[in-house]
């Protein structure tokens, strides 16, 4: 019982995090130039990564990963979300034509 209740905790928090991204973001949504201040509000980390190479026999292409951690929601898997948009689009569409 305890569990679930700190679960419940977990996604009230998570629910009140998001609310405050997309309030802070509904500041910005004309914004021309990101600066120092934006950023600051908008991002708690940036992590670089070491470059490496995935073929051997190509050792000059380089890759080198980068998270941007951002406040109240944390690192945000935008190709994932995107995917995730997709399929739901698909699958709307299929309902549709099959109606």
């Amino acid at each position: 019982m305890e569990t679930l209740g700190r679960e419940v905790k977990q996604q009230e928090q998570k629910k009140t995090n998001v609310r405050k991204f997309i309030s802070m973001g509904k500041k910005y949504t004309d914004i021309t130039q990101l600066d120092a201040t934006i950023l600051c509000e908008f991002v708690e980390q940036i992590r670089v990564s070491e470059t490496y190479t995935t073929d051997e026999r190509q050792k000059r292409v380089k890759i080198r990963e980068i998270e941007i951690v951002y406040n109240f929601i944390g690192a945000f898997d935008f190709v994932g979300a995107r995917e995730q948009s997709q399929t739901a689009q698909d699958e709307n569409s299929a309902k549709a034509g099959a109606a």
